[in-house]
């Protein structure tokens, strides 16, 4: 189906940030620099003593390397997923331009130049359709994703050769996230999220996507941004043995082994849902994803599991937080603002829990029912659940890094 826009400057400006839904890859940097914020807390070595003394600079370096990583991923996924999305979007344009002729046939076969332009903005505001209907070539997405990516590489050799303990040139007072396993765990990321469903892996195509994009989004975002922000500030390389047992480097994980643990967890049961909604389109592609594996059934019963893991694991961390000795948080002021971050976090976390929960069961074939406004929480269609989900997970980082300065 071949259907071009004619878009304005600001329209294909607007499209091609649909196509790479870069505010919604918002999530994976405020996971990074709620680590920055967790390293800044716990290790007096870096130097922070309140918000005001946080290196932002080093912040900003560490959040923009996986959100722009991320919205290559994105720009890479529709490339390769272009022959899979194929026959859904010709239905879609089809469609658009049965609507389009209607409001011909409503202006006696004629529309004014602004009002088709205003007409087609609206039909592609908040689609991914304009590599499908020749607005631009399928290889435009693959172009902004490598251009993304590289965008993180000039950055990293340009944090790199400012940095003292580097370069031998430069009286640079900030030190670089870009070394030793904070370097080595950003290069891996990059490739497995690269791999998600390019080649030569496509990790998604054989049931590996889900576990994988969990981990990437956010413990290892959180673990990205504490172990590169304690290296920039600190000037100390931490290896990979260091976030295992406690070193010379001074990084100590301890008990946020279990917050990283509930953090998969929480975001695990986000991807399913992401997911569940597009298991017959994925069958009908060939992606043998791990949700098509295990069927409508399972993944609504492992979405209410791994959320009573998440729940038990927070729990886990209040004690530990709350329980001198143990380990290096041993900060009551940080117990405070940590309990008081993840009671607003469940105030409104357990709601969206048991309302997706239902609309899961209520919708597993084939006794599917698309809606039910039936009890005390209703029961919303699938595709309602991606985005309430969404915004549930995009807005907790932002909750515990609040907590956590405002008890500082």
């Amino acid at each position: 189906m071949h259907d071009p826009q004619q878009l304005s400057f600001l329209g294909s400006i607007n499209a091609l940030i649909a196509l790479g839904r870069i505010p919604l890859a918002s999530e994976v940097p405020l996971w990074s620099i709620f680590g920055c914020i967790l390293s800044a807390r716990l290790f007096p070595s870096t130097g922070a003593t309140g918000i005001t003394s946080v290196d932002w600079w080093v912040v900003l370096q560490c959040a923009f390397t996986t959100w722009a990583t991320n919205v290559s991923i994105n720009y890479g996924n529709e490339y390769f997923d272009w022959n899979l999305d194929r026959p859904g979007q010709i239905e879609s344009i089809k469609r658009s331009v049965k609507e389009r002729e209607m409001v011909k046939e409503e202006h006696n076969g004629k529309i004014k130049e602004e009002e088709a332009r205003e007409f087609n903005e609206k039909i592609m505001g908040n689609t991914t359709r304009i590599i499908h209907d020749g607005t631009f070539p399928p290889y435009t997405a693959l172009i902004l994703g490598v251009a993304w990516q590289a965008a993180v590489v000039g950055l990293i050799f340009y944090s790199r050769s400012k940095d003292p303990s580097i370069s031998t040139i430069s009286e640079h007072t900030h030190g670089s996230p870009y070394r030793g396993f904070a370097l080595q765990i950003g290069i891996i990321s990059s490739v497995l999220s690269q791999m998600y469903v390019g080649p030569p892996v496509r990790l998604h195509y054989h049931g590996f996507g889900e576990l994988i994009s969990a981990l990437l989004l956010n413990p290892v975002s959180i673990l990205w941004g504490m172990t590169g922000y304690y290296t920039a500030t600190t000037g100390r390389t931490i290896q990979i043995s260091d976030i295992f047992t406690p070193s010379t480097s001074g990084f100590n994980l301890g008990s946020v082994w279990v917050l990283l643990g509930a953090m998969y967890c929480f975001e695990q049961a986000r991807i399913f849902i992401m997911h569940i909604q597009d298991i017959e389109a994925d069958i009908a592609g060939g992606k043998i994803t791990f949700v098509v594996r295990v069927g409508h059934a399972v993944a609504a019963r492992l979405y209410v599991g791994f959320n009573v893991l998440a729940l038990t694991l927070f729990k886990l961390f209040t004690t530990y937080t709350q329980t001198p000795g143990l380990d290096t948080i041993d900060s009551p002021s940080f117990s405070r603002g940590w309990i008081q971050g993840i009671s607003v976090v469940l105030l409104y976390s357990i709601p969206i829990m048991i309302v997706t929960a239902r609309s899961l069961f209520v919708s597993i074939p084939p006794n599917r029912v698309t809606q039910s406004t039936g009890g005390l929480l209703p029961a919303l269609p699938l595709t309602t659940l991606p985005m309430l989900v969404s915004l549930q997970v995009l807005i907790s980082p932002l909750v515990l890094s609040f907590f956590t300065f405002l008890n500082w």
